[in-house]
Formats: C-alpha cells, sequence, structure tokens
C-alpha cells in the first residue's frame, strides 16, 4: 500500500489532533472520563509521597502515615486507583467486544489484538526505547515491556515498575475475546455463571497464593510493602500479575454485559422495591469510602492475623464491586449520589481523561526529577521534618501533575493520536463510539434490551 506524504502527514496535524482532544460524541462516558483523572491524581500523589521517602528513608513514609490526620489516609490507598482502572477497562472494553459478538455472532481476533496493540504501543515503545538508551536501573530487561510480560519478572528486575499495570491488562485483552466466543458458542453455558465463577476462582486464587507464601501468610502489611524479602514475593506473587489481579476486570465485564444487554431487567429489579435503588447505593457508597480511607497501613490494623488475611483476599473485589455498581446505577439513571456523578463528569475533565495513558507513563519519572529538586531545595532551608513533608509532598505533588498533563498534551499529538489515526489505514475499527440500539440477538451471551457506546 502506498500513500502520498500529504496522506501520512494528515495524522500529525497538531490542529486537528488537538481539537480531537476536546471532541464529544452521543455516546461518551463522562462519568468515565472523570474517574479516569482523579484516579491518576490519586496514583500521582501517593507515588509523590513514596517517592519523597525514597530520598530521607522508608520511615519517612510511614511516620507519614502515623502522624496524618483521617482526612489524608486515601493518600496511602491508592492501590485502589489501580483497581479502578482495571474495572474501567473491563468495562469498555466488553462493550466493544459484545457489540461486535452482538452484530456479526464473531470476533475478529486479528483485528481486535492489532488494535489494542496500535493503541497502547507506540507512546510506550517510544518511552521504553529512552529509558534503554539512558542505561537506566534495569535497562537490559526493557524488552520485556514490549512483549507487555515484564509483571513475570521479579520486581527488583523489572524495567519502568510501575508499568506492571500495562502488562496485566494486555494479558486480560489477550485472553477476554476467547472467553466471550466460548461462551457465545457453547449455548448450555450461562454468562452469568461463568463470571461469577471466574471472581470466586480469583478469591480462591488469592488466599491460595497467602497461604503458600510463609512469607506473606506470617507477614504484616508494612512488612509486605517494605521489607526487601517479603515485599519480593508480595509484588511478583500476589500484586503484579494477572492471576491475582483479573476479579476488577470480570466485575467490569459484567457491567458491560448488563448494560450492553439487561438495563431493562437491572431497572426493573430495582424500581421493584421502592427503597432498594437508595439502599444499594448508600452500602456501595459505604464501601468506597470506607476502603478509601481504611488505616490498613496503621501500626494496629497493619499487624499479621486472620483480619489482614481476609483483608488482603478480599478488599479488591469488595471495593471493585461497590465501585462497579456506582458506575453502573450513573450510567443507568439510579444513583442518588448525582452530585458526585456530576462533578466526575464534569466536561472539563474530558480531555484529561484521554491524557492519563501517556500521563501514567511518564508520572513517575516525572516525580523523580521534580522531587529530586524539592527535596534538595528542602534541605538546603533546613525546613523541620513535618514542615519539609508537608511542603516537598504538596509542592511535589502540583508541579509533577502540571508537568505530567504538560508532556501528556505532547505526547497526544505527536504520538498517541497519530497512531490512534492510523487505524482507519490498517481498516481498524475504533469500536463503538456512540450509542446505538443493538438490534440483533447474541443468542448464546444474552438478549437485547439496552443501547451501548464507548470512547475507547
Amino acid at each position: 500500500m502506498s500513500l502520498s506524504k500529504p496522506s501520512w502527514l494528515r495524522y500529525w496535524s497538531v490542529k486537528k489532533n488537538l481539537s480531537a482532544l476536546n471532541e464529544h460524541s452521543s455516546g461518551t462516558f463522562y462519568l468515565i472520563n472523570g474517574l479516569r483523572f482523579f484516579g491518576f491524581v490519586w496514583i500521582l500523589v501517593a507515588h509523590t509521597v513514596f517517592v519523597y521517602a525514597l530520598y530521607n528513608g522508608k520511615s519517612v513514609f510511614f511516620q507519614a502515615l502515623d502522624d496524618a490526620p483521617f482526612y489524608l489516609y486515601w493518600i496511602w490507598n491508592a492501590d485502589k486507583a489501580v483497581d479502578l482502572f482495571f474495572v474501567v477497562s473491563g468495562f469498555l472494553i466488553s462493550v466493544i467486544l459484545l457489540k461486535e459478538l452482538n452484530k456479526s455472532g464473531d470476533i475478529r481476533l486479528k483485528r481486535f489484538y492489532f488494535r489494542r496493540y496500535l493503541r497502547l504501543t507506540p507512546v510506550y515503545a517510544l518511552i521504553v526505547i529512552i529509558f534503554w538508551a539512558s542505561k537506566a536501573n534495569n535497562y537490559e530487561w526493557a524488552w520485556t515491556n514490549l512483549l507487555y510480560v515484564n509483571n513475570f519478572l521479579s520486581p527488583d528486575k523489572m524495567a519502568l515498575q510501575w508499568t506492571w499495570t500495562l502488562a496485566v491488562e494486555e494479558q486480560f485483552y489477550l485472553l477476554l475475546p476467547l472467553i466471550l466466543l466460548f461462551i457465545h458458542k457453547t449455548p448450555q453455558r450461562s454468562f452469568i455463571k461463568i463470571m461469577l465463577g471466574l471472581l470466586v476462582a480469583s478469591l480462591l486464587i488469592r488466599g491460595g497464593v497467602l497461604y503458600y507464601y510463609d512469607e506473606l501468610w506470617n507477614a504484616n502489611y508494612r512488612a509486605m510493602l517494605s521489607e526487601k524479602e517479603v515485599s519480593l514475593v508480595f509484588y511478583g506473587k500476589l500484586y503484579d500479575n494477572l492471576a491475582t489481579r483479573y476479579g476488577p476486570f470480570v466485575l467490569g465485564v459484567m457491567a458491560g454485559y448488563g448494560y450492553c444487554f439487561h438495563q431493562q431487567t437491572i431497572c426493573t429489579w430495582v424500581a421493584a422495591s421502592r427503597h432498594r435503588a437508595l439502599l444499594l447505593n448508600i452500602i456501595a457508597m459505604s464501601i468506597i469510602v470506607f476502603f478509601m480511607y481504611f488505616p490498613i497501613l496503621g501500626e494496629h490494623y497493619s499487624e499479621s492475623g486472620g483480619g489482614l488475611r481476609l483483608y488482603v483476599i478480599f478488599h479488591r473485589t469488595v471495593f471493585c464491586a461497590a465501585f462497579t455498581w456506582f458506575m453502573l446505577s450513573v450510567f443507568l439513571n439510579f444513583d442518588h449520589f448525582r452530585w458526585i456523578a456530576k462533578f466526575y463528569s464534569l466536561r472539563i475533565w474530558h480531555p484529561l481523561g484521554q491524557l492519563t495513558y501517556s500521563m501514567y507513563l511518564i508520572h513517575f519519572i516525572v516525580i523523580l526529577l521534580v522531587m529530586f529538586q524539592v527535596n534538595r531545595m528542602i534541605k538546603h532551608y533546613e525546613l523541620p521534618a513535618a514542615e519539609a513533608l508537608v511542603i516537598g509532598v504538596s509542592s511535589g505533588a502540583f508541579i509533577s501533575l502540571l508537568l505530567s498533563i504538560l508532556l501528556g498534551v505532547v505526547c497526544w499529538l505527536l504520538i498517541e493520536k497519530p497512531f490512534l489515526n492510523m487505524r482507519e489505514l490498517f481498516e481498524v475499527n475504533r469500536g463503538a463510539t456512540r450509542a446505538k440500539p443493538m438490534d440483533k440477538s447474541i443468542g448464546k451471551i444474552g438478549n437485547h434490551d439496552a443501547k451501548t457506546g464507548s470512547n475507547n
């Protein structure tokens, strides 16, 4: 295939790509854009505290937690933001795949896999190559990042350690269409039963891993995160791999299935009892707030024992189940916390939500560079430890956020969006970008009674 130079250049049109950053369609999930952006901010703030502790000693990390007021505990629970992203990914990808299954009765696997690789890899590859060329820590293992198997390495060998999430997502994308096709082609199998079975299996796997490794079974939570021998097992076996982290994806897929095919059924069930929606929404929001602010890293709660083991096994699934319900209740218009939904759905978050992928890729490098300079300035002025922590983290997080947004825009204009534009060159379907009725029954997966759309 040969294209003239102008045809290629149009993909790099800065004006068009900048305009596309704020494009809206009738099927855009505005709530998800806000959740993506603030989920990223949550991770960035937590990583800023972590990097500050890297420069000043790990005891600073826990001392800051012990001295922090209750309303700041959310910072130390930022791992839930990663689970939030997994739920959203499961929802959006399942909507795209279910739409294709509903329309054609099949999924074009090569097209889907190529689409996902083209979506994730170009800007990621550039960062990996720069990282490799700089000969930064573990640079010799950077090739595993491009194959999305870096999470199979021991954490102390992993390049760009925060990108394990991309490996987990890509591995999930590899398996999900196969699972959906399996369900679709076996009439006797129930979609919901299989998804619930996978969800239960995810809990059993987490419990099995925790029980199998004595370092984890007998450790307190602080040791899991910070003591080298224990943390290598914790991150390598329990934290960084798909087998122990796929539960949130499954919940997102179940939400996508309900949204695509059973909106009326869900709404009818909720309306069957006068206070059912209110009760479920209160329970969901209470669970979300509880896990955001629960001081699991506090000395008392982090102690080894039955309570901690149950927490480690169940906390992600329970939190994500509540978050999934909140998200679905907003999409189906029976939420009772509409001021929250309206805030996260403000259109101002739409472009920022689209930038979160590039921002996530670069944010940790930005934080390391920013906090190095901030830390030098703080030591120069010899500030008291508590004051230095507050000033260092708050200023470092703010500057890192601004720089991440700026660099995210550059990556979007010059790399991310141009390669997204190229999907039309390869006749790669962009997925469901508008809310259209599903006219055909997907048969073995479910019956249609809903509309669908996606902004991914």
